[in-house]
């Protein structure tokens, strides 16, 4: 009977067809028994997900758009988990035997849910623990302030910074390799005074005008103060708050020496000061002429710029809105609170003869950047950029 079944060229051909669809239907069958055995003694979906999100240094809550399928790939039965958190795409083959990572793939998000082409073989988490390895320091002593995956010079890092102490660190870290890319350290110390009361604008000019630098400041880091700070800055440029407006007023280090960096303008001039925070000596300082503001009011002199002006139209005065009405204006538009962003410039400036207030500002990893006519408190132009 089997010789009949080969006894010409077209039997042999029909046998041979029945024989391979009986062994793939035969072998089909048993893939899909082995399948189901092995998905019934893994460690199944749920879990596979929460090693994922472990080995991300994702918190579950943050996940969205998880996806979790069974899978054979590579010689394993695994886990196939995806999911965004942070900007991030996640990618993952979990062993479906014992939660191990058999694969990962990290890739960052941009605008609009579209592809950087930022991609990275390590996890934020692994990064974290690779900085803090570095600078010799656990998880438990320092307060992470900021993660993300970033690139440097072409090069895809994470950006890893904390604080412990006074001390804030900050690190890149080769997203594909591992390696330290960069890393700084410096001093974050505040005036531990800050919260006490404050004499008078006149009293604290008058105390901390002259200043001279000691070794009890210089040792215990006895900080002046950021008002009084602004104080001497006010005093040696001859002029009170009211008559100016901050664009910037922070602590700040110079070539290791704690200071504080002030910005301010009045109608005429523009000013920065560089204050010692321990001593108040004035480390820096520069007066420059408010070009804009110049051509508006046209004062019949513009010479010693180190003097106050003294007959001078404010802001309200010419007509404009004010640089605190123009942020106004930016967050409303926005839709975000003063309370949850951090502004970068809010300055009065001139665009081609026209008064405009230069507004700019973050919420999390999204830059607002707005110009506000001055007079009408129109918004001219802005722009929503996120990192």
């Amino acid at each position: 009977m089997i010789k009949n079944l080969f006894s010409t060229p077209k039997k042999t051909a029909v046998t041979v067809l029945c024989a391979l669809a009986i062994l793939t239907a035969v072998g089909t069958g048993t893939a899909f028994a082995v399948s189901a055995v092995a998905e019934s003694t893994s460690i199944g979906a749920d879990k596979a997900k929460m090693f994922a999100f472990a080995d991300a240094g994702v918190d579950p809550v943050a996940a969205e758009n998880v996806r979790t399928e069974f899978d054979f790939e590579q010689g394993h039965f695994i886990y196939d988990v995806e999911f965004t958190a942070n900007g991030t795409e996640y990618g993952y083959w979990i062993q479906a035997s014992d939660g191990s990572v058999v694969k990962k793939k990290i890739e960052l998000i941009g605008a609009g849910g579209s592809k950087t082409g930022i991609t990275a073989a390590i996890t934020q988490k692994d990064a974290r623990k690779i900085a803090l390895e570095d600078a010799g320091l656990t998880e438990a002593e320092v307060t992470i302030s900021a993660e993300k995956l970033d690139t440097e010079n072409g090069v895809a890092v994470y950006e890893v910074d904390f604080v412990k102490d006074n001390v804030k660190y900050e690190y890149d870290i080769n997203a594909t390799t591992g390696a330290v890319y960069s890393k700084s350290s410096e001093s974050t110390a505040v005036p531990t005074t800050e919260a006490a009361a404050q004499p008078s604008e006149a009293e604290t000019a008058a105390a901390n005008a002259t200043v001279a630098p000691t070794a009890e400041n210089r040792s215990n880091n006895n900080y002046i103060g950021l008002e009084r700070a602004k104080a001497i800055a006010l005093s040696d440029a001859g002029l009170s708050a009211a008559s100016v407006t901050f664009t910037e007023a922070k602590p700040d280090f110079d070539d290791s020496v704690p200071n504080y960096d002030l910005d301010f303008y009045t109608a005429t001039h523009e000013y920065d000061y560089e204050i010692n925070a321990q001593t108040g000596a004035i480390m820096d300082k520069s007066v420059e002429v408010n070009e804009h503001a110049v051509r508006e009011t046209k004062p019949a002199a513009t010479a010693a710029p180190t003097a106050a002006p003294t007959a001078v139209a404010t802001e309200a005065a010419r007509g404009f809105i004010g640089v605190d009405r123009a942020k106004s204006i930016a967050l409303g538009h926005a839709g975000v609170s003063a309370s949850s962003v951090s502004f970068s410039k809010a300055k009065l400036d001139d665009d081609d003869g026209r008064g405009v207030y230069e507004i700019e500002f973050y919420v999390g990893n999204t830059e607002y950047d707005y110009k506000i006519d001055a007079y009408s408190g129109g918004i001219i132009v802005y722009d929503i950029d996120r990192d």
